[in-house]
């Protein structure tokens, strides 16, 4: 009796062990493309809290930024703190992305002094109209086709009328 008692002590105890160290391992994707666009994550300025809104036309004055991971999933909507700050409201969205770890931001329209910060602090900026979902879904599919082998960028920071940026309208 004591010689079970013993055995299934030793048995509890590795097991407990074993599943400790699986799940200390880090998750690995089936191919490194997969991971590095999932930690891509998407943040998009929008008037309202639902995948359903429209973007907002104004990227530093967006009631909302919704964020999305790097394969469209949703994540989260957050308020803009920065929403009624006036013309000092870039720096605080861009600190919001930072802090989201965005590398990707969409709106209706940037402001000059966002473009500075985003380029500045290497987060790529698209001008796009529409349903969030629906802009969304169209960037990731398009995207996924390596349209930066055909438009390389020159630069952080994405512009639509810029010359020395992707041309947007190629993306989405």
């Amino acid at each position: 009796m004591r010689k079970k008692l013993i055995t299934i002590c030793i048995l509890l105890f590795f097991g407990t062990l074993f599943f400790k160290v699986q799940q200390s391992l880090p998750n690995t994707s089936n191919s490194d493309a997969d991971g590095a666009k999932s930690l891509n994550k998407i943040a998009i300025a929008a008037v309202g809290d639902s995948v359903n809104s429209e973007i907002s036309m104004i990227a530093g004055r967006a009631p909302y930024y919704l964020i999305f991971d790097g394969n469209g999933v949703f994540l989260k909507s957050i308020k803009n703190p920065s929403q009624s700050s006036g013309r000092r409201s870039s720096l605080g969205v861009v600190n919001l992305l930072l802090k989201e770890s965005c590398q990707t931001v969409i709106a209706g329209n940037f402001g000059g002094k966002m473009q500075n910060q985003l380029k500045a602090n290497k987060i790529e900026y698209y001008e796009h109209k529409g349903i969030v979902i629906k802009v969304v879904q169209k960037f990731i599919k398009n995207r996924s086709k390596n349209l930066n082998d055909l438009y390389p960028p020159k630069g952080v920071g994405c512009h639509v009328d810029s010359p020395l940026h992707v041309n947007t309208k190629e993306f989405i």
